[in-house]
């Protein structure tokens, strides 16, 4: 199994909520109605550019227990922990594209998560400043996953240390 994949960044779609929503279904129809699921990363945010690659976050209560076999059995190719450690990662990929982070529960990692997709969806002219920072990534040539998500890391830490210091971090936190 090879993480690095070739990507692209395109304007928001509204169609990724679709997809979204009609994945969980299905989802749900494997781990259970109880699991929490939650739409996270870039696809999550209206009017951010984003690889066309819906993610969803999963919180286990007994992580690292998690029904691998059951997610490849409908699409999914488990990747481990793919250099994050306390998440297992899967993806499917076709004519709609998945990426399942599977994680604790309320664990730092679920929570970062949602602090910083929350901070997005509710302070635009971050959203835009980090629409216009994938872009340029993209435009300097780093279209593979790995560089792409590499080249980005530390603004999207910036950004979460801001999202953790405002007042809408410090809510979910508590």
């Amino acid at each position: 199994m090879i993480l690095d994949e070739d990507i692209t960044i395109c304007d928001y779609d509204p169609e990724w909520l679709l997809w979204y929503t009609e994945e969980v279904s299905l989802l749900a129809s494997v781990l259970g109605s109880d699991v929490p699921i939650e739409h996270f990363g870039s696809t999550s945010v209206t009017g951010l550019a984003a690889k066309p690659i819906v993610d969803i976050l999963i919180g286990i209560s007994d992580f690292p227990y998690i029904p691998i076999q059951a997610l490849e059995d409908v699409g999914y190719e488990c990747l481990g922990t793919a250099g994050v450690p306390g998440r297992i990662y899967l993806r499917k990929r076709g004519s709609r594209s998945f990426n399942l982070a599977i994680t604790q529960y309320k664990s730092d990692l679920w929570n970062d998560n949602l602090i910083l997709r929350d901070y997005l969806r509710n302070y635009p002219n971050e959203a835009r400043q980090y629409s216009e920072h994938k872009l340029a990534a993209y435009q300097k040539g780093f279209r593979t996953l790995l560089a792409y998500s590499d080249h980005k890391s530390e603004f999207v830490l910036e950004l979460l240390n801001r999202a953790k210091s405002s007042d809408h971090g410090a809510s979910r936190r508590g």
